[in-house]
């Protein structure tokens, strides 16, 4: 029979040994928990969402040098009012060309851009720019823009942030013959000097299959404004 100095012991053991094993497990599922997001941000600009892990990154270097190298050197240089922008997708092999055309993605893909506004641009700027940011939204409900075979808006909401305030805009239409959806958000700065702007866009076929997904990482998005 074991004596009770040795009990003590043993019961010290299997002590240390339970609190080991619960400390383990916190730590798994905390690691667990960080491990299944990603969080691009910049710290800077007060920007940042959330995307799963095994999603597939394009860096800001890369978009940068994409636009400079493609952009009309006789237009005024847009690529320099940009401060941030980053683009995610599934597709392990999606490429930066694919960021900036309107051909519809066969997986989802994310992009989140930062700019000034041009003087101009912070004294024009509404909503209805707000909505056109990519597509011309405003002039294709209005008949003044044709060939955008089976555009429908599925929504359209104001989106008020600590840093921003806009508009949320869902909206699908067809290019080259292939519906896609787009889930736009887009944001102007409270002093009007920056734009905020964070899309998921996919064949609509896609978006369908994804959406709860997608869903999330856009409510994900949060402007908390340049510091």
């Amino acid at each position: 029979m074991a004596n009770i100095a040795q009990i003590r012991h043993n019961l010290g053991m299997n002590r240390a040994l339970a609190a080991l094993v619960g400390m383990t497990l916190v730590l798994s599922l905390t690691a667990c928990g960080e491990s299944s997001k990603l969080y691009p941000s910049s710290k800077k600009e007060g920007v940042f969402f959330s995307v799963p892990t095994n999603w597939n990154l394009l860096s800001t270097a890369a978009l940068n040098k994409y636009e400079k190298d493609t952009e009309d050197p006789k237009a005024e240089p847009r690529h320099a009012l940009v401060q941030w922008q980053i683009a995610y997708s599934t597709d392990p092999k999606f490429k930066v060309s694919e960021v900036f055309n309107l051909i519809a993605p066969s997986q989802p893909l994310v992009f989140a851009r930062v700019r000034e506004l041009s003087g101009k641009e912070r004294n024009e700027f509404s909503y209805n720019s707000l909505r056109d940011v990519i597509v011309p939204v405003t002039k294709i409900i209005d008949g003044e823009v044709s060939g955008t075979p089976d555009f429908e808006i599925l929504r359209d909401e104001e989106v008020v942030e600590k840093g921003a305030r806009g508009l949320q805009t869902t909206y699908s239409f067809s290019f080259e013959g292939v519906a896609q959806t787009f889930n736009q958000i887009s944001l102007m700065a409270n002093d009007r000097t920056k734009l905020y702007l964070f899309v998921v866009r996919c064949k609509s076929e896609c978006y369908s299959k994804n959406k709860k997904e997608i869903e999330e990482i856009v409510s994900s998005f949060t402007v908390q404004g340049a510091k």
